[in-house]
């Protein structure tokens, strides 16, 4: 149990041993003050007033005037209606220390899961398409609701799910054969051209109605597996998964599993004749549908009138390929929340089908630029690639001024891991039911609300080490500062934002925390002279607390894919 777990518990077990059987208490009645002078956590006695028929300030007199001190609690008072419990700065700090010292990497982790598995399904753009500034937000947010839950020990498996056919692909396909013909095309301009194919395709249809016929027959040929399109589409699709290979390594994004709707779509419409059988679908004007009117969900369309497939002819199908597969209590879906309706309609399908797993869907808003949203359609997509160079290059140029000394290659590496954790904190910070606005100078600021700044701070403390002539010893009588009670108390309720996190996945809130202890430590180290002191405990107290900052600030870099630089 965290350090502060047991403070709290220690404050619970001495409220229910004054109150005895007449009062239900649980941990989530004690909350946090809105001074940290008041107390470090607080009862509110309107429930009890309200039962005895009292005034709850009073009851609270009487109450604290019960309670004694424990090895974690050392004063309890009240104030008003609240009855507050200030902990031992001097053995709750060297418990905190401990625990950080102790697990290091898993200073934070949970057991909240242990004995679940989930599946989370992430880490979704479709070939014949660049990988672009919106896909980053899906793969990245995907990837941390994964680490996260695997840091709250459930069994976790995380699952890509690339759209390899369908209309766009068709589009694609045929605008790549209409305008780029057999042309030999570098390796490394294969994405950028299918993009183009796709964007040129797009324009053509505009003017020449007759090139969507074109285009159905060219989908229904796939599907048919008809040469010589089935052999352009397997050559091309190569083309961008192996685009997306390398786009996930950069990232950090790890899928167990790939699932391709290629895949699931002859299983999908086998799925749909069985839903006919069993009275789940029926057929409407030619087309075949699931009336949902009754959950007022309207009505589910599974397959097109010409028998051509849909995305729920293929997402019906994985849903039951991942539980034969992986038989997890929950299926996560980490999918754009432009797509909230289809996603009620899918789990309301499932659940007729009787459909066991748990099913959540994670919605998220999109990204877009300062000059406005962007469209694969259009042609007008920023990609993943042009970004991080644009990104890296700007910075490779800033670290060389600064540190003329070092050579390129280290220059490229620190530039490299500032850059994705500017992208990647910028996607995170953010809650995911909100749209974000990407903004590259912003993004890269080591001054600020931003990944950068939160790897600044951990070299910074690098450097302090590197400095010191003493070792780090945890003599938490020594740190009496407020700032270094701040500190420690930031740093014990790190474990629980990573358990609200993780059981609201909202990863924002790990980003926040980082930011907060890093702002906090960034007030204290202008404030106290740490390296300067004479008294040589008392430095190695503060380097112990240093340390624990770093490690907390480390630990939370890793569940937002970040990866920390010594120096920078």
């Amino acid at each position: 149990m965290y350090t502060r777990d047991q403070a709290k518990k220690e404050a619970l077990t001495s409220l229910k041993k004054a109150l005895g059987k007449t009062f239900s208490l649980s941990a989530d009645m004690l909350v946090v003050p809105p001074k940290s002078d008041m107390g470090d956590v607080a009862f509110a006695c309107f429930a009890l007033a309200k039962g005895a028929g009292r005034n709850p300030a009073e009851i609270a007199t009487e109450l604290a005037a019960k309670l004694a001190p424990s090895p974690l609690v050392r004063k309890i008072t009240s104030q008003g209606p609240y009855v507050n419990f200030l902990f031992n700065d001097v053995a709750f700090g060297a418990s905190v220390l401990a625990d950080v010292a102790k697990m290091k990497k898993r200073y934070g982790n949970g057991t909240t899961g242990k004995g679940k598995k989930v599946l989370v399904e992430y880490a979704q753009p479709n070939t014949h398409k660049e990988f672009h500034v919106g896909h980053i937000r899906n793969a990245v947010y995907g990837q941390a609701v994964v680490d996260l839950v695997r840091a709250n020990g459930y069994e976790t498996i995380a699952a890509a799910y690339i759209g390899d056919v369908g209309a766009h692909v068709a589009k694609a396909v045929w605008g790549f054969k209409k305008f780029f013909g057999d042309a030999m095309i570098a390796k490394e301009d294969r994405a950028r051209i299918l993009g183009e194919a796709y964007a040129k395709a797009t324009a053509f249809v505009d003017e020449h109605e007759e090139a969507k016929e074109e285009i159905a027959d060219v989908q229904r040929k796939l599907e048919a597996e008809e040469e010589p399109w089935l052999s352009l589409w397997r050559e091309t699709r190569e083309w961008s998964l192996d685009a997306f290979r390398e786009n996930f390594a950069e990232l950090g994004v790890a899928p167990d599993a790939w699932y391709f709707e290629s895949e699931v779509e002859k299983p999908g419409k086998e799925l749909v004749k069985k839903m006919l059988i069993d009275g789940i679908a029926r057929k409407s004007e030619g087309a075949t549908i699931v009336d949902l009117e009754n959950e007022n969900l309207g009505v589910f369309l599974i397959l097109k009138t010409d028998g051509s497939s849909l995305y729920a002819t293929k997402d019906l199908a994985l849903a039951f390929q991942k539980e034969r597969d992986y038989s997890a209590d929950r299926q996560i879906f980490v999918i754009d929340v432009r797509q909230s309706l289809y996603m009620k309609q899918l789990f309301a399908t499932l659940k007729r089908m009787h459909f066991h797993p748990e099913l959540v869907h994670l919605g998220y808003e999109m990204v877009t630029l300062p000059e406005g949203a962007m469209s694969s359609r259009k042609g007008n997509v920023v990609t993943y690639e042009d970004l991080r160079d644009a990104m890296v290059e700007k910075i490779v140029a800033e670290t060389a001024t600064r540190h003329s000394d070092w050579k390129p290659k280290k220059v490229r590496q620190i530039a490299v891991a500032v850059a994705m954790a500017g992208m990647k904190f910028m996607v995170l910070r953010q809650d995911p039911g909100k749209q974000i606005v990407f903004d590259m100078d912003e993004a890269m600021s080591v001054d600020g609300f931003t990944g950068p700044y939160i790897l600044y701070t951990i070299a910074r403390i690098n450097s302090i080490e590197a400095k010191a002539d003493v070792s780090a010893l945890p003599l938490a009588e020594h740190l009496t500062q407020p700032l270094e009670q701040r500190l420690l108390r930031h740093v014990a309720a790190y474990p629980s934002v990573v358990a609200k996190a993780a059981a609201t996945f909202n990863v924002s809130l790990i980003a926040h925390e980082a930011f907060g202890l890093a702002k906090l430590f960034a007030e204290y180290y202008q404030e106290v002279r740490i390296l300067d002191d004479v008294n040589h405990e008392r430095k190695a107290a503060r380097l112990a607390l240093l340390y624990a900052v770093r490690q907390t600030l480390t630990n939370a870099c890793g569940l937002l894919g970040m990866a920390v630089v010594k120096e920078m």
